[in-house]
């Protein structure tokens, strides 16, 4: 698997679309394993230092999380239900099956079904 460089990592991280060289990584990347931690530290990571200047306003420390709490409780709320939306449309612009996403659910769910029949 042909990893991307420093700076083609960051403009995919960005957006932009790798290389076709680079497609079993994407792959990997978006439907692999945990791929759905990748994404919501893609997406929470930046803006955590935004809610650092939230201390910064002054008032009481009780004050400060909640307002913290209103903003974080959305984003993840919204994060995690676009997730499927996102990442499909990330295989698409790479130029790959976006049905991918359903053969990982379906294998979950057949995994799952094993475990609830045989136990292990």
């Amino acid at each position: 698997m042909n990893t991307p460089s420093i700076t083609q990592r960051i403009r995919y991280d960005l957006g932009f679309e790798l290389p076709e060289s680079h497609h079993d990584w994407v792959r990997n990347d978006l439907v692999g394993p945990g791929s759905m931690e990748r994404y919501l530290i893609r997406f929470l990571l930046p803006v955590l230092p935004f809610f650092g200047l939230v201390f910064l306003l002054g008032g009481d420390v009780w004050l400060e999380i909640a307002m913290i709490a209103i903003m974080l409780v959305p984003l993840i709320v919204f994060t995690i239900s676009l997730t499927y939306v996102f990442r499909r449309s990330r295989l698409i612009q790479h130029g790959l099956d976006p049905a991918l996403l359903d053969r990982t659910k379906f294998s979950d769910y057949e995994r799952l079904r094993y475990r609830m029949n045989y136990g292990h």
